[in-house]
């Protein structure tokens, strides 16, 4: 029988020290390794906390970098603004005296507009009896627009002077037309042809009625017979029913000067 190893008691005891020295060993190794790691961690939390300051002050620089360009752009414009302020205070100033000038031109111009109204209108009335009704409605709407106070001096003296060119503009044109007149206290239908302000004739629809104005008596003088189949040409001639042509026509008298 082969002899057994003899494990003697010191041989146990030192065992159980290396095992203890071990186990030691095992354990500040692990301490070491968690104050690492904890160390590890701190670390990156400081780092953490640097960037987080770090942006912050970056944050904080771009505010103020925005605030300050704001404030320089705010400035800007409150001096354009006080700029515009002043230019407009200016331009409303000038319009003050060019109203004030409209307003003491309009009282000198309103009394001027109303003589030329004045005037036009009496010489409608001793004129030749043509266009009553057409002439007389535009003297009255003349009469309207100086009462109203919506209308510019400009616009009523535009409208005056309108009439006029109107009324000197029938003195160089030949025109025929239809329109009422009262023949022997009965109004009838009849054609009407104007030879620019020298002489007024009218005629019956069945032409076999004719007159002519007398100026210096005011009154309608009768045509003869071959007067009138001259008027009746002369109608159709100026509605351009027939081609002109020469045409005999009686003229009134001149006028006597006063």
């Amino acid at each position: 029988m082969p002899p057994f190893l003899k494990i003697r008691p010191l041989s146990r005891v030192t065992g159980l020290l290396l095992l203890v020295s071990l186990a030691l060993e095992a354990n500040q190794l692990t301490r070491a390794e968690k104050k690492t790691i904890h160390s590890h961690s701190g670390s990156q939390q400081s780092q953490q906390r640097i960037n987080s300051i770090e942006a912050e002050l970056e944050d904080s620089r771009a505010r103020y970098l925005g605030n300050e360009r704001m404030a320089d752009v705010t400035e800007t414009y409150n001096r354009q603004m006080s700029l515009l302020i002043e230019s407009q205070q200016r331009e409303l100033a000038d319009l003050r005296m060019q109203l004030k000038s409209i307003e003491e031109t309009d009282q000198a111009v309103l009394p001027m507009l109303n003589q030329m109204l004045d005037t036009l209108q009496r010489f409608v009335k001793i004129d030749m009896p043509f266009l009553p009704d057409e002439r007389h409605t535009r003297l009255k709407k003349l009469e309207q627009l100086l009462l109203r106070a919506d209308v510019s001096v400009a616009e009523k003296y535009r409208q005056i002077v309108e009439a006029y060119m109107i009324e000197v503009q029938y003195g160089s044109t030949f025109e025929a037309y239809s329109g009422k007149l009262d023949i022997n206290d009965d109004q009838r239908q009849v054609s009407f042809l104007r030879l620019g302000r020298t002489a007024l004739y009218f005629q019956t629809l069945n032409g076999k009625e004719g007159g002519q104005w007398l100026p210096a008596e005011s009154r309608w003088q009768p045509l003869t017979e071959s007067q009138n189949l001259a008027l009746r040409k002369a109608i159709q001639i100026a509605r351009q029913q027939q081609v002109p042509g020469l045409i005999k026509l009686p003229l009134p008298s001149p006028e006597p000067r006063s």
